[in-house]
């Protein structure tokens, strides 16, 4: 990651937390703001309960080459956090779960139309859209 893409700072982490929108999986958190900036800026949290610094330091790794390998949207401050269980995932588990935050925050550059429909058709909690359920009642089509 270049200088200029670095979130550092307590202050631009607790106005992440505070106003920022999040997302989640099982494997990740994901808190993005926008900055008003010309560049988006990334951080990566993994505590202790990854495992040892090791651990931890290699699953920022790969975090970063998972974010680095992907066309994001400028403008956005985003906070990564791990959740327990992803310091053991592989790096196409975590790349996976990455792509998926994003786009459901709708971060991604040049997203596909299906993967926006796709993203359209989940509430903001992530769940599926009641009216697109299978077990939902359907109209009946005039005959």
């Amino acid at each position: 990651m270049q200088r200029s893409q670095r979130l550092t700072g307590r202050k631009n982490f607790s106005t992440i937390r505070k106003n920022g929108r999040g997302v989640t999986n099982q494997l990740l958190v994901l808190r993005t703001i926008p900055n008003g900036l010309d560049t988006s800026r990334f951080a990566f949290v993994a505590g202790k309960r990854i495992g040892n610094a090791v651990a931890r330091n290699r699953l920022k790794r790969r975090l970063r080459e998972a974010v680095r390998s992907t066309n994001i949207k400028s403008g956005s401050d985003l906070v990564f956090i791990a959740r327990m269980g992803s310091g053991d995932a592989s790096f196409q588990h975590l790349k996976e779960a990455v792509m998926t935050l994003l786009r459901r925050a709708r971060l991604l550059e040049g997203a596909s139309p299906s993967e926006q429909e796709a993203v359209s058709q989940t509430s903001p909690h992530g769940r599926p859209d009641e009216s697109q359920h299978p077990a939902s009642p359907q109209p009946m089509a005039a005959a």
